[in-house]
């Protein structure tokens, strides 16, 4: 058990500084290019960000446990919304000012409903798989090309001394190499612990794994609203949700479709009806109160807003948790 928890804590190390070097020289990269502001943060910083999603997700369905990949992209989408959101809104309410429109909202939600659809007879094929990935590559090239290089682009008013990172080439491939080793790190010490105390892959997946893999977007969070870019702080968690919910669960059924083994010993079944008819609603519910939310806690409500989101992500994890 010992041994599990330092991996487990060297795991979410490499994690939170892997991501932390990532966004940083892939979001200079980015401005560098006069990408808009929003863009920035749906795109660049939130597939960085995400980038441990992808691995421990992909890892996981790699090794049979397909609960533990649902539940980490899941619980991930919770966290990033009521944790991270919460925590930094607490800290540094000025996060909470920015205002999601329609074209930034709507995938958001759309993601959502495809995903429940495809779960809803019990397996992610990699047909299925690689619709997902699709449909978020057409995404992306909606966001990048169509938007994010207008020449009225908020980027231009960034502030280059807070958003330039030397050498950020270098940056962005030690940054993604560090995730990848915290990945490993992270599902064996969680696959350890939950073995000691006997809790099953969805669980794990979606508080422990979640967690830890939303840890870069905590980071981000606070970085981009200690320098006045809430567009890339609350464009990043959007973002962040849209890429796990198409592009991580997708990467992952590609890698090995989501089906319940002969044994059902990967606790794939309840895997799925928990999604169906718990984790999906909840993810729905964050959702909304992102879409909703900024414009109706402003001002001196914004933390009472943000503390609202973190107890509403407590009483998740409350609810959740093996009786």
């Amino acid at each position: 058990m010992f041994l599990d928890t330092i991996l487990l804590l060297a795991g979410f190390y490499f994690l939170a500084k892997g991501a932390d070097a990532l966004v940083e020289g892939a979001a200079t990269l980015a401005t560098r290019l006069g990408m808009d502001r929003w863009v920035v943060g749906l795109t660049v910083v939130a597939w960085g960000t995400s980038l441990p999603e992808v691995v421990v997700s992909s890892l996981a369905s790699h090794e049979g446990k397909p609960g533990q990949a649902l539940g980490n992209v899941l619980g991930s989408n919770v966290a990033n919304a009521g944790l991270v959101l919460g925590a930094v809104g607490l800290i540094l309410p000025r996060a909470l000012v920015g205002r999601l429109s329609i074209r930034e909202s709507a995938p958001l939600i759309v993601s959502l409903g495809i995903l429940w659809y495809m779960l809803s007879d019990g397996v992610v094929t990699r047909m299925e798989s690689g619709i997902l990935v699709a449909i978020f590559l057409i995404y992306t090239f909606e966001l990048i090309f169509l938007r994010g290089r207008g020449k009225d682009s908020p980027a231009a008013d960034i502030d280059d001394s807070e958003t330039h990172a030397t050498y950020p080439l270098t940056r962005t491939i030690l940054g993604s190499l560090a995730i990848g080793v915290g990945a490993k790190f992270v599902i064996d010490g969680a696959t350890g612990l939950a073995g000691t105390f006997g809790l099953d892959d969805g669980f794990v997946g979606i508080v422990i794994l979640a967690l830890g893999t939303s840890l870069p977007e905590l980071t981000a969070g606070i970085a981009s609203a200690r320098k006045g870019h809430t567009e890339i702080g609350l464009g990043n968690i959007v973002g962040s949700n849209v890429f796990n919910t198409l592009a991580v669960v997708g990467i992952a059924g590609l890698v090995a479709p989501f089906r319940a083994t002969e044994v059902d010993g990967d606790g794939w079944p309840e895997a799925v009806t928990n999604a169906l008819e718990r984790d999906l609603p909840v993810n729905a519910l964050f959702a909304l109160m992102l879409v909703f939310g900024p414009p109706l806690f402003r001002g001196t409500l914004a933390r009472p807003r943000a503390a609202s989101l973190l107890a509403l992500w407590i009483a998740y994890v409350i609810w959740i948790a093996p009786k």
